[in-house]
């Protein structure tokens, strides 16, 4: 197999870090965003069991 010869050296490590590292704006974002738990149901009259 081709990867097994694949090598992360320190400069592809530092790389992938800093493109995995969202941006300034991005995170401000995410910040203001409310949390999965604090967002109210979508459709609270309507069970989220599969029966019909």
């Amino acid at each position: 197999m081709a990867l097994q010869s694949l090598q992360i050296t320190a400069v592809v490590a530092m790389r992938a870090r800093d493109v995995s590292r969202p941006s300034k704006e991005q995170q401000e974002a995410a910040d203001r965003r409310p949390l999965r738990d604090e967002m109210p149901k979508r459709d609270p009259k309507r069970p989220a069991t599969g029966k019909s």
